[in-house]
């Protein structure tokens, strides 16, 4: 009966880590993804013009 018990205790941690694995997939595709979103973002709308604190003072 023991022996049972452990075996189904194992199954259950193997599907935990199953899961657990998927959900950092899942996280690190969208940490990257939206990093990737922030650079192109960055890249396609630079400023036309500086802003004012940069601008030199006549």
């Amino acid at each position: 009966m023991n022996n049972i018990i452990d075996l189904y205790q194992f199954r259950r941690h193997k599907k935990i880590k199953k899961v657990l694995r998927f959900i950092a997939l899942i996280a690190i595709s969208i940490i990257l993804i939206m990093f990737i979103y922030i650079l192109l973002v960055i890249d396609t709308h630079h400023p036309s013009e500086f802003p004012s604190y940069i601008e030199p003072k006549p």
